[in-house]
């Protein structure tokens, strides 16, 4: 059969004057050798992919520059079997996977001139010059030569040589998302969990099964009064005898409820039901698995399962269509785990049209992008993840197709504190990784301090709630305040306001209060003053130029604002006077800044004066 198959393949090459057509039929047939008994229409873009990128640079033994002929056979010989009727999706679908083929050309090329990808067959011919021109006879007898020199040598430098091919082969390098992952409370967790509908469902339709479970048909589906009675039970929405015109269509089997169908499917894989002899019965140990755990699975399932592939029509284009939109669900997903992420509806529609005209040709995806197919798809993928729980769907408007479906589209999405701890496990798969703060719950709070340095500012809150959560609030306040007391330095004094800042007034309020006795004293005076906790006439005296000292400190680095905030005081030159007489370490280098960079020629004067005279006078203090 692969004889006769490459026979016509060469003669449509022939036909359309496809140069070296030899060549290009030589590379089809070592394509079909790999695949072996596997059946020509199931091949699809990870056949190519596996081929291409796995198979041939650890086995093939050509030089890198051919991987484009290779790749651009292969996208020839799978265009031919979609032309002449051999492959499911016919010519668009064939035209789509050339497309991958030829797209897979440089990822190719530089794996086959990467030494860490050859097997130990490859190595062993890649020192063996023109193995092209050699007969079967002479290039059996050079391997044998070769293979005659490697055993020669020391058993050291055997296996050097060859130990590495029995070592696990690495992972493909993963893409490092751009922001550092911080976990979401426990509490919130539990409780967005509580609030999922999907866990509902299941457990409902466990519930309706019994301790004995419901007999199946034939083709392993409910029976349709069963069918009738869940489509009620979980309100799934599916159409019953659908009604189009005057023309009523029965319904036949549960396999038409697709919504229903789904939720079964779901069950199925997320282990919360089976099938055992003929019957769908619940799984027992499903009810010992907590609510967080029960639904991130479902979430999981769901992403990993699919929904427009699981819920499709059947027709091999939307087939190939919906599984690529649902393999990218997980990849617009994670942007949702930076922090405060929010993405428009429309944006994601606009993602996915932009994908599908880059996988499909115009002619094929025309009909589907011309309308609002892409915005249904979203819709319908939308409705499925809110269900879970992870997904926080809002601001959503419902409209009706040409058929009188009702669906949603339009608003924000953003991931709920499930959807945050659930997407995670799934990163790896997809070829994404998390930069992860170091587990909170333990460390002290040095480490917290280091964590936060790594992020943006609106992550703080939630890494502080992360942080130490079994001790008592006032406590882990207490402590924020203790090392705000004991501080040598501004950075840690401003840090550490920052931190204590971030807990509630009531809580705060206390240890800003024990703050006054300190060197953080106007720092604390001024977070009274700003919370409407104290009175000028009480706390004002604590707030000295200490406060512009620290402050400007952190500005050194940028003498233009620098100066602009010493600047809004009103009075510099009294601020001078207090500044040299102050003992913070900071000191010396905040008036050493001014008197360089400030423009008032006069005032920078008084700046530098200032800086000899807090040296000399520091020096005194330490006699």
């Amino acid at each position: 059969m692969t004889a006769a198959l490459i026979e016509d393949f060469t003669d449509w090459l022939d036909e359309r004057d496809v140069p070296d057509a030899d060549a290009f039929a030589s590379h089809a047939e070592l394509f079909l050798d790999w695949r072996g008994s596997a059946p020509l229409p199931t091949i699809n873009d990870d056949d190519l992919r596996e081929f291409l990128l796995g198979w041939c640079p650890r086995k093939l033994s050509i030089p890198a520059e051919d991987s484009r002929e290779v790749c651009e056979a292969v996208g020839e010989f799978v265009f031919f079997l979609g032309s002449t009727g051999r492959m499911k999706g016919g010519p668009d679908r064939a035209r789509s996977m050339q497309q991958t083929a030829v797209g897979l050309i440089g990822p190719m090329m530089l794996r086959m001139a990467d030494p860490a990808n050859f097997g130990m067959a490859k190595s062993l011919f890649a020192g063996i010059s023109g193995t092209e021109t050699m007969s079967q006879e002479e290039l059996t007898a050079a391997l044998q030569q070769r293979m005659d020199e490697h055993n020669a040598l020391p058993l050291d430098q055997r296996r050097a040589a060859t130990d590495r091919f029995f070592e696990p082969t690495p992972m493909i390098e993963t893409i490092e998302l751009p922001f550092l992952y911080v976990a979401p409370p426990p509490a919130d967790v539990e409780a967005a969990a509580a609030r999922a509908e999907l866990p509902s469902k299941v457990q409902a339709l466990r519930d309706y099964l019994g301790d004995t479970g419901k007999v199946l048909t034939a083709t392993g589906n409910l029976k349709l009064a069963d069918g009738r009675a869940l489509v009620e039970l979980l309100d799934t929405g599916d159409e019953i005898d659908p009604k189009i015109g005057e023309k009523t269509f029965k319904t036949q089997s549960t396999a038409e409820l697709r919504r229903l169908a789904y939720l079964v499917e779901l069950a199925l894989e997320s282990g919360a039901v089976r099938r055992v002899n003929k019957r769908l019965v619940p799984v027992k140990r499903w009810a010992k698995k907590s609510p967080v755990q029960q639904a991130t699975e479902l979430f999981q399932t769901v992403v990993e399962l699919g929904v427009l592939s699981e819920m499709g029509a059947g027709l091999s284009f939307y087939d190939d269509l919906h599984n690529l939109l649902d393999e990218g669900v997980v990849h617009w997903l994670a942007a949702l785990l930076a922090p405060g992420a929010r993405v428009d509806f429309d944006d994601i529609v606009e993602l996915n049209r932009s994908v599908v005209e880059y996988q499909f040709s115009a002619a094929a995806v025309e009909y589907y992008l011309s309308g609002d197919s892409p915005a249904r798809d979203v819709g319908r993928t939308m409705e499925i993840l809110e269900m879970t729980g992870a997904v926080e769907w809002s601001g959503h408007r419902e409209s009706v197709s040409e058929w009188g479906r009702r669906y949603s589209t339009g608003g924000t999405l953003a991931l709920t504190a499930l959807g945050r701890h659930a997407l995670p496990g799934l990163l790896a798969d997809a070829g994404l990784s998390l930069r992860s703060a170091a587990d909170l719950a333990d460390a002290d709070l040095d480490a917290l301090i280091a964590a936060m340095g790594q992020v943006p500012p609106e992550q703080h809150s939630d890494m502080l709630a992360a942080w130490q959560p079994a001790m008592p609030e006032s406590e882990r306040a207490g402590a924020v305040a203790a090392m705000i007391s004991g501080a040598d330095y501004a950075r840690t004094r401003l840090i550490g306001m920052r931190l204590l800042g971030l807990f509630d007034a009531e809580v705060a309020e206390p240890h800003m209060r024990q703050l006054l006795d300190t060197d953080a004293a106007g720092h604390a005076a001024i977070w009274l003053l700003e919370n409407g906790l104290a009175d000028p006439d009480t706390v004002g005296g604590f707030v000295t130029p200490a406060v512009m000292v620290d402050i400007l400190s952190e500005l050194i680095d940028e003498p233009d604002i620098l100066c602009e905030q010493f600047l809004v005081a009103h009075d510099p030159e009294a601020m001078l006077e207090f500044f040299w007489r102050h003992r913070a370490p900071e000191t010396a280098g905040v008036l050493e800044a001014l008197g360089r960079h400030l423009p008032d020629r006069a005032l920078a004067k008084l700046a530098r004066k200032a800086a000899m005279r807090h040296r000399s006078w520091t020096a005194n203090q330490g006699r």
